[in-house]
């Protein structure tokens, strides 16, 4: 290897050692938001049997977060507390015999993997960057859209929804940095620079403009959703009757909605198969260290790639072999959709940042 090629490898080990990965997605392993209501002998014995309820609640509703609903009826029986990693008390009532609470319970990712994986079910895992929700209101009455402004109820609605589930959501708190970033006027006309800028705040290129306005016979709210270009949307357009419930609790379900169908989506192309699992020779061509970081980026958002080696590096080419999950074109879609074109090329496969030549 030639000392440039040398120096580039350096250059890159430091980088493996430094770079930080997406501590949200561990998020995908809590469950939040568990309601009990539980009357017994004395408060101690009905918060006993709450927690433990929560426990048991929690865990199914993990495990069919994880795995498709065809599968749902296959489920392992286990004992949930042997999954607990902690409990946490969200909000909490109680009088002499009767305790009432919101609880979340987090459960250890490596045993429920593992757990899955014994009984023979393909799940997803959690994805590693996060899609950042930029939560645009237009109240009915006013031409004025409400972005960063305090209160913008649509804004609320996405906080309270968290990043709970396989896909995390961040949704910016509003500071002068997240304003000065994108400004409203920029987020509705899709500017990519600024959204992008946005994006890079957070360590991801995935920025959704989800815009909720009123109608003008105010009965319903429409929900569009737009963004950077490839960025993972849950639908076009959707409309919700306000009824009775309100507005607020019509834009906290359609921020659930939201949030479960982007889950969907994603888990139903990032199932992992463990009875697939292949080693793809690739080749992949550069144009010097930017090119390999961002190749090395971009494969860090496949699931389906468990791990990968450095075969052969230099300033023009990266030899790696990918060791995946799934059939071959599964992964090549995956990876597509994170931004690398795969070709086959007689025996290997060429790897390409999408937009290069």
């Amino acid at each position: 290897m030639s000392s440039r090629g040398l120096r580039l490898a350096w250059l890159v080990l430091a980088f493996l050692l430094t770079f930080p990965g997406a501590s949200m997605a561990a998020d995908a392993f809590a469950v939040r938001g568990i309601e009990v209501d539980i009357t017994a002998q004395g408060v101690a014995a009905a918060k006993e049997q709450a927690i433990a309820e929560a426990e048991r609640t929690g865990f199914r509703r993990l495990l069919e977060r994880l795995t498709m609903p065809a599968d749902h009826g296959r489920l392992p029986q286990a004992d949930a507390l042997q999954y607990v990693r902690d409990v946490a008390i969200e909000h909490e009532r109680s009088s002499a015999v009767r305790y009432i609470a919101s609880l979340t319970v987090r459960y250890n990712s490596a045993a429920v993997k593992k757990l899955l994986q014994g009984a023979g079910l393909k799940y997803a895992e959690p994805r590693p960057r996060p899609v950042v929700i930029v939560p645009v209101f237009r109240p009915i009455g006013t031409g004025r859209a409400l972005l960063w402004d305090d209160p913008n109820p649509w804004r609320a609605a996405w906080l309270a929804q968290g990043s709970g589930g396989l896909v995390p959501l961040a949704v910016p708190t509003g500071d002068i940095a997240d304003a000065q970033s994108l400004p409203v006027e920029k987020a509705l006309a899709g500017d990519s620079e600024a959204l992008a800028a946005l994006g890079a705040r957070f360590r991801t290129p995935d920025v959704l403009v989800m815009t909720a306005m009123v109608n003008g016979a105010a009965n319903a709210v429409e929900v569009t959703a737009t963004g950077m270009p490839g960025v993972m949307k849950p639908f076009d357009t959707r409309s919700y009757p306000i009824g009775e419930a309100g507005l607020e609790a019509v834009l906290r379900h359609a921020a659930a909605e939201a949030a479960q169908t982007l889950d969907n989506a994603y888990k139903q192309s990032n199932l992992l198969s463990f009875d697939r699992a292949a080693s793809m020779a690739v080749m992949a061509p550069l144009k010097g260290l930017e090119d390999w970081l961002a190749v090395r980026e971009r494969l860090g958002r496949v699931p389906l790639v468990r791990r990968w080696e450095i075969v052969s590096l230099s300033r023009e080419e990266a030899a790696l072999m990918l060791h995946t999950l799934g059939e071959p074109e599964q992964v090549k879609a995956t990876l597509g959709a994170a931004g690398l074109q795969m070709d086959w090329n007689d025996g290997f496969w060429v790897m390409r940042l999408k937009g290069t030549p």
